[in-house]
């Protein structure tokens, strides 16, 4: 044992110590500091762009081809897309088992290429992006118009580029990108007459242009003695350069130029893809994102100065302010944090001098820091950094790693107090305790370990507390067995005392509840199987109760922040959609307690908060808000208050206002999934699952993928009058398309952009079906009559007709998704019940081929539970056969586990005294319970299988030990971990609390079990009665003082 030779070493007890501070301050000042734990990316984005072509094209010919290719890669868990009119949306899931997803992410961009073989033409390139999952972005940057007039939003777009350089220039940053940042051109407005007089199209005109755009190779020559690039000149790179391309010849031999015929302008596309509105201002967000397991605040102190820097050279007119910052979050949760963890161990200090006497506490509390310092430089050794779930992982451990301690001191205490010597007593009290104690550790951290195990993003999520809970026991089991008993054979008294004297030095000691605890030990070792039924009622009791709490998944976040997403009609436009947001912007920055409110139209919001998800691409029908309220406080008071006014003076768009949540996200907290072959059949059953959601009150707002579709403009060309013409169906098409979108021809580069030069035929009124049916078709060489262009109502019929706005497909399958969202405070669980009742009562019959599932918060808590179960059968195994082995005796380990699964109840029967829901934290709470509870169960009967006159069944002696060589340190350690919780039951919100109750409650419970079921099942199974001797001293016996 190194208990001794640390005794007599006393020199290796201060280089020791001097060591483990060095290592754990070295450590404090390099750890990295984040909010939140790193959460790996598993989730990619395939965006093709296919112009002109329905969602049913879009399907056929670029989303099945691409699902099939993704499909056959053994990594992909799940693929759901989205194909509308122009373009096809794909989410790759990666397993929950991939670590590294970067080797999958590029065997998906090969499959990619090889998808685009297959595509028509006209089918753009697929965009891959897999920088939209979490972890969130730490610094939101926004560029705003405050000049008078409109916004330039060229200017904010150029500035907003700048910004995004030097963001990305700081160390440690990972990703910067920009959003309602737009798409920069060079505009060609030509005239469709003076066009159709010189017999040429837009296609032919973008054509010239392009092919006067020499940034082309031209060759090389390979001399004998050196080597000579070869470029021919004449790029084009000014508006100048551009007028001057030559576009054909007259008769009379003069060429005609661009500049003749078009007028030149440069500007940003209209109508725009995205709009980013600041405060209600036109801006250009610049998102910038921290690389993971590095200190956000010094981070943040480095990209607040660029910032800082950048405002200063700003123009006139243009406002740079940050939006939003991590650091700021982090700083407050950690601080909060900390300061639990500075009053829980100023909590279990003060019970240790209670329970154990001022020397006692005083080796108790020194192991405490020593513990934590050995952990911090352990975790910064594994990399995992500081935030909310390590932190409360060591806030968790605080009650827990001085129960070694407390053990082995207490101990030591025993044995100097019945005369051993002090190194005989550190001696015998290792060679004892060493076992029992490595046991107890063990099956702790077996406890905790499934959670560590738990694979994908709910296992990175609350790993690292599991983690942080091991090291630290793995580090209170060494320093109890080296440090401690050194400093306990030198420092704790030997001798008695009474009074405050005996207080001070021993610990409190009241003579009235000893002797009642120990009539009680007598009554339950006289009548074992009554006290073994007995102690079980309340785990009973907590197992019954279980069936009255309600399910949860997580809970939400206890923040500022909540998001606002808006939702309008398939076909609204992007204009329409941003004056929908300007009178919501007008209800929700007049509400007191806003502090500010920042849209994002056409696209998700960039997400400030890692359970946020970007997942809307293109959508000039939807909006997303990110407000900020004055305190949590307030964001909890607005959110009902917003939802009710928005639903009420906005009634053309759906809006739904969220709370952010904790956890995996999810799309929606209630979601059934209904798949089959065929649309409309989807439709149909899903507008009856629909009608079935909007009957539960607690669901506020109702979506379905197969919604009633969107307008579109048909032409009925008459294909004989179009022959007559010298045209074609598709000549038709693509002028119609150039008139209306233009025609891409050339570019040019300043520095690294490049800006496109469109081409697009004037004086036509692109937005009325008026100006669509007056679009002149040139005409190839003109006709009998000298016309050289017919209107399109010349050749066909304009009518409107419905159009199907998308498809959506889950793994293969097309799918209709009907989700339900839910007001604050509602439980998902309880929504999808009321639900799955009525559909019990009023079922909908699925056809053949036809299937119904459940997704949203149920299905990814399942999820969730089934991988933690996963690991259970072999951690149970391997604490069976710790307990086991410790003991060998399969009786002893029997009674353990009947321990570890009562422990269980009596942390359903704290959870349920309290009111909090059944969560996966809850769960969470209940391993951890099972590892401490057993704790006290193995001293107890390590200390009576110790004694031979406890083993021959005498109860006096079986009393006696209970009391003598294992109460005191159990009441302590009981005390120290209910102590340790205490700040998380208090806290605000309700992540912790529920956990914090769980394991607290049920340890405080658990000393029932420790005291009146296990000496009982002990003298039951291993004890015999040695004679009538002893139980004559039973009656009237004096209890120990």
């Amino acid at each position: 044992m190194l208990g001794p030779l640390y005794f007599r070493q006393p020199r290796l007890v201060v280089l020791t110590l001097g060591a483990v501070l060095v290592a754990g301050l070295a450590s404090l000042t390099e750890i990295g500091r984040q909010e939140d734990p790193s959460i790996t990316n598993r989730f990619a984005t395939i965006l093709t762009p296919f112009p002109g072509a329905s969602a049913d094209r879009v399907e056929a010919l670029v989303t099945v081809p691409i699902e099939d290719e993704l499909r056959a890669i053994a990594e992909v868990d799940t693929v759901t897309s989205t194909s509308r009119t122009d373009l096809s949306a794909i989410t790759v899931e990666l397993n929950e088992t991939v670590a590294d997803p970067s080797p999958v992410f590029s065997e998906i961009r090969d499959a990619l290429d090889d998808a685009a073989l297959t595509f028509p033409a006209g089918v753009g390139e697929p965009e891959f992006d897999d920088t939209r999952g979490p972890p969130a972005y730490t610094m939101l940057v926004g560029l705003t118009w405050q000049a008078d007039g409109p916004a330039n939003r060229a200017i904010l777009d150029r500035l907003s580029e700048e910004l995004e350089n030097r963001l990305r220039a700081v160390p440690n940053t990972e990703l910067v990108n920009r959003f309602g940042a737009p798409d920069e051109e060079i505009l060609a407005v030509v005239d469709p007459d003076v066009l159709a007089s010189l017999s040429l199209t837009l296609d032919q005109v973008a054509a010239a242009i392009d092919g006067a755009d020499a940034k082309v190779s031209a060759g090389q020559i390979h001399g004998s003695a050196s080597d000579l690039l070869i470029e021919v000149s004449g790029e084009l790179d000014t508006l100048d350069r551009i007028r001057a391309v030559p576009l054909g010849e007259q008769p009379d031999g003069t060429l005609v130029r661009l500049g003749d015929i078009a007028t030149l302008s440069r500007g940003v596309a209209d109508p725009p893809s995205q709009l980013a509105l600041v405060g209600g201002r036109d801006a250009v967000v610049v998102a910038a994102r921290m690389a993971a397991d590095h200190r956000v605040d010094r981070w943040a102190e480095r990209a607040r100065q660029v910032v800082a820097d950048f405002r200063a050279e700003a123009p006139l007119g243009v406002g740079v302010e940050v939006m939003f910052d991590q650091s700021v979050y982090t700083d407050e949760r950690l601080g909060t944090l900390l300061g639990n963890l500075g009053t829980g161990a100023a909590l279990v200090l003060v019970v240790l001098f209670v329970t154990l006497g001022w020397r006692s506490a005083l080796v108790v509390g020194t192991a405490l820091p020593v513990t934590s310092l050995i952990a911090l430089a352990t975790l910064n050794f594994l990399g995992i950094p500081i935030h909310q779930i390590s932190v409360t992982g060591l806030i968790v451990a605080l009650g827990l790693l001085v129960d070694n301690a407390i053990v082995m001191t207490d101990a030591i205490r025993h044995r100097l107090a019945h005369g051993m010597a002090r190194l005989e007593a550190v001696a015998d009290a290792g060679r004892l305790l060493w076992l029992p104690l490595l046991a107890s550790t063990l099956t702790t951290v077996l406890a905790f370990m499934p959670i560590a195990l738990l694979p994908g993003a709910t296992g990175e999520f609350v790993g690292p507390l599991a983690l942080s809970v091991i090291v630290a026991l793995v580090s209170s089991y060494a320093v109890a067995m080296t440090v401690v008993p050194a400093l306990a054979g030198r420092f704790v008294g030997s001798g008695e005392g009474s009074g405050f004297a005996g207080f001070v030095r021993h610990g409190l000691s009241i003579r009235p509840l000893t002797r009642a605890f120990a009539w009680s030990l007598d009554l339950s070792l006289a009548h074992p199987r009554l006290s073994i039924l007995a102690a079980s009622v309340p785990a009973v009791l907590g197992f019954i109760g279980m069936g009255t709490l309600p399910e949860q998944f997580f809970p939400p976040a206890d923040r500022d922040q909540f998001h606002i997403q808006v939702f309008l009609s398939d076909d609204a436009s992007i204009a329409q959609t941003r004056r929908v947001v300007e009178r919501m912007q007008q209800v929700i920055a007049g509400e007191p307690g806003v502090a500010s409110v920042d849209w994002f139209l056409g696209t998700s919001a960039p997400p400030p908060y890692y359970n946020l998800v970007m997942n809307q691409d293109g959508a000039a029908n939807f909006a997303e808000a990110l407000v900020t309220a004055a305190s949590p406080a307030d964001a909890v008071r607005l959110i009902p208050l917003l939802q009710a006014r928005l639903d009420a003076e906005v009634p053309q768009a759906q809006t739904i206002v969220r709370e952010l949540l904790q956890g995996a996200p999810v799309d929606a907290p209630v979601e059934l999934r209904l798949y089959g072959p065929n649309l409309e059949v989807l439709r149909d059953i899903g507008d009856r699952l629909r009608r079935v959601m909007t009957e539960v009150p607690l669901i506020t707002h109702v979506q379905t993928d197969l919604g009633g579709g969107t307008p579109q403009v048909r032409i009925a060309a008459d294909e004989d009058a179009v022959r007559l013409a010298g045209l074609s169906l598709v000549d038709v098409a693509g002028q119609l398309d150039a008139n209306l979108g233009g025609r891409i021809g050339g570019s040019v580069l300043e520095g690294t952009e490049e800006i496109p030069v469109r081409v697009r035929a004037g004086g036509a009124d692109r937005s009325t079906l008026a100006g669509l049916a007056a679009l002149p078709l040139a005409l190839s060489g003109g006709t009998s009559n000298g016309a050289v262009g017919i209107p399109l109502t010349a050749v066909a019929e304009l009518t409107l007709a419905p159009q199907r706005a998308l498809i959506a497909r889950r793994n293969g399958e097309r799918v209709n998704a009907v989700v339900g969202f839910v007001g604050q405070g509602t439980l998902p669980a309880v929504a999808l019940a009321d639900v799955r009742a009525l559909l019990d009562r009023h079922p909908v019959d699925l056809p053949p081929g036809y299937r119904l599932e459940v997704g949203g918060d149920a299905a990814e808590r399942d999820e969730a539970v089934g991988n933690l179960a996963s690991s259970l059968g072999l951690i149970a195994t391997l604490t069976l056969a710790t307990i086991v082995l410790t003991f060998n005796s399969f009786r002893l380990a029997m009674v353990i586990n009947v321990v570890a699964v009562l422990s269980v109840g009596l942390g359903l029967l704290a959870l349920t005294l309290a009111g909090h829901p059944f969560g996966f934290v809850v769960i969470i709470g209940l391993l951890g319970l099972i590892g401490v509870a057993i704790n006290a169960a193995i001293i107890i009967l390590a200390a009576l299988r110790e004694d031979a006159a406890a083993r021959a069944g005498d109860r006096v002696r079986m009393r006696q030990v209970v009391i003598e060589a294992t109460s005191r340190h159990i009441v302590s350690t009981t005390v120290t971990t209910f102590c340790g919780f205490m700040p998380l039951m208090l806290a605000e919100g309700g992540f912790w609390p529920p956990f914090a109750v769980v394991v607290a409650g049920g340890v405080a419970l658990t000393s029932i079990l420790s005291f009146y079921l296990v000496p009982a099942s002990f003298r039951l199974l291993v004890g015999r009665p040695r004679a009538a001797a002893s139980a004559d001293r039973l009656v009237g016996v004096q209890s120990p003082a």
